[in-house]
């Protein structure tokens, strides 16, 4: 039996950090965080589909960030530091 757990905030992060600097190389962000490789991959691919919906279909006096745009915040943010 497989139980799936949310990612917290600090995992989310990390992600975000390790898939910037090693982009769609699920096996290395794995080693480097507390997760399988098919968790990562399937946590990759759920944020994406995650976005994808959400470009689609724009809500209505929403406020709150998505973790999907929370996630594209972290990396551009990490971007503008670097220079």
């Amino acid at each position: 039996m497989t139980y799936r757990q949310r990612w917290s905030d600090a995992e989310n992060e990390e992600f975000a950090r390790l898939l910037h600097i090693f982009k769609k190389d699920f096996n290395a962000i794995s080693e480097r965080m507390n997760k399988t490789y098919t968790q990562v991959r399937s946590h990759y691919y759920n944020l994406e589909q995650k976005e994808a919906k959400a470009a689609k279909i724009p809500k209505k006096n929403s406020s709150k960030v998505s973790s999907s745009e929370s996630l594209h915040l972290i990396v551009f943010d990490s971007d503008s530091q670097q220079k």
